[in-house]
């Protein structure tokens, strides 16, 4: 009965650590995206940043796992970066498992729910501000804020669904509401306009 008990007292132990892990781990917080339209990603962004990702690398700092993004910058649409700068960020998780030599391999990964980072990408960047104690970064709306620039028309992950909801377009132009009503990628040019005029740097 002893060893019974003390098998029931482990194995709540165990699911209740668990479970524990389970919701303080960013992994699970990536799984709870709350759905972001473009002014809130916009209102949310510290910086908007168009650009080429030339540089992806990964390590730890402070035995924290992260990927170490490079952009160059072409624009920023908050006016805060200059042009032909760089901008460079550390967000949490490696771009892949890692062998660690002692027949180990550490499994911390960018969690789903994160934006992936390829070099040579063109992308528009909503980068959320820095984390208070570790100084890792990623963008606002986790991967809602990234978009990929390809054959002139920009999308996220998520094929730019729910991004265009709920927004007021009483100061849109024509062309600016037929593109809210296109279902995945859009033209890049409106897009960047629209996001400048949002920002209230553009007008």
């Amino acid at each position: 009965m002893k060893l019974r008990r003390s098998l029931t007292k482990l194995s709540c132990a165990s699911i209740f650590a668990l479970g524990t892990a389970m919701a303080l781990s960013p992994a699970a917080n990536a799984m709870k995206l709350k759905q972001q339209n473009l002014q809130e990603l916009t209102q949310a962004s510290q910086s908007i940043i168009t650009g080429e990702v030339i540089k992806v690398t990964d390590g730890f700092d402070n035995k924290r796992p992260y990927t170490e993004v490079t952009i160059q910058v072409g624009s920023d649409a908050k006016g805060k970066l200059k042009e032909n700068s760089t901008y460079t960020f550390r967000q949490f998780g490696l771009i892949k498992p890692r062998s660690m030599g002692n027949g180990k391999v550490y499994l911390g990964v960018t969690p789903d729910g994160f934006a992936k980072w390829h070099e040579g990408e063109n992308v528009i960047a909503f980068m959320y501000k820095p984390a208070s104690i570790t100084g890792f970064q990623t963008t606002a709306g986790m991967a809602q804020g990234k978009f990929v620039v390809r054959d002139g028309k920009v999308v996220n992950e998520f094929a730019n669904a729910g991004l265009f909801e709920d927004m007021d377009t009483s100061n849109f132009s024509n062309e600016e509401r037929n593109m809210l009503t296109s279902p995945g990628a859009v033209k890049a040019d409106v897009f960047i306009n629209l996001v400048g005029k949002l920002t209230g740097v553009q007008q």
